[in-house]
């Protein structure tokens, strides 16, 4: 039997551990913070999360949370495939959290961005690169692309894409898709570093999940 892992939790057992101190990491994007979080909540976005995982202690109970859940419970997944082992999700989010009358911050905040080298596309931009002629490359294991891709995505998987990435073209846009985001925007950031032009590297912000959520079709 496959271990859990991570536990969802209450907003009530999740106030309890607010009392306590124990971390918390809103991983939405910065305008979403900037209008109200947890009080004393982290933010680490979900597309940052690849980049900056290692601002989360692994030693120590971590309640991660987002609008509804969902965000949370990838960033959750894709933390104990890296070695984490006591986390926890705020079942239903920040959402489920005002609706049981918990306190919220909502003193004014600008939102911040990390810069990043390439491009981040929301579904709606990524559908008109598509439009235009970018090339799509799906950096998921063979079995999700299976499951259903982008249109038109080749699939690269992240394990060899360093040994294929040269054959990708620099003078074209290229969108860079995985399942929520995280492991596109590891390959965005490399082939920057190989000498592509950031603006012409597009991540797809939230992955096929995101896409999808946007109403858009898949290939199967």
């Amino acid at each position: 039997m496959l271990a859990v892992p991570y536990r969802d939790i209450s907003p009530e057992e999740a106030r309890k551990l607010q009392e306590e101190n124990v971390l918390f990491v809103d991983v939405r994007e910065p305008e979403e913070y900037a209008q109200a979080r947890i009080e004393g909540a982290k933010l680490i976005p979900l597309s940052e999360l690849a980049q900056r995982h290692g601002e989360i202690p692994k030693d120590k109970p971590v309640v991660l949370y987002c609008r509804g859940g969902n965000r949370s419970a990838q960033a959750a997944g894709w933390l104990a495939a890296k070695g984490y082992s006591n986390l926890l999700n705020l079942e239903g989010g920040i959402m489920a959290w005002y609706q049981a009358g918990l306190p919220l911050d909502t003193a004014p905040q600008e939102a911040t961005y990390q810069e990043t080298p390439f491009t981040e596309l929301t579904p709606h931009e990524a559908q008109q690169w598509i439009r235009e002629g970018a090339y799509v490359v799906d950096v998921r294991e063979p079995y999700e692309y299976a499951m259903g891709h982008l249109p038109g995505a080749v699939n690269i998987p992240l394990s060899r894409f360093v040994a294929e990435a040269g054959r990708l073209p620099k003078d074209r846009r290229l969108l860079l898709v995985c399942a929520s985001g995280n492991r596109s925007s590891q390959a965005s950031a490399y082939l920057v570093g190989q000498g592509f032009d950031g603006s012409l590297v597009g991540n797809l912000e939230g992955g096929t999940y995101g896409w999808m959520a946007a109403g858009f079709e898949v290939e199967r």
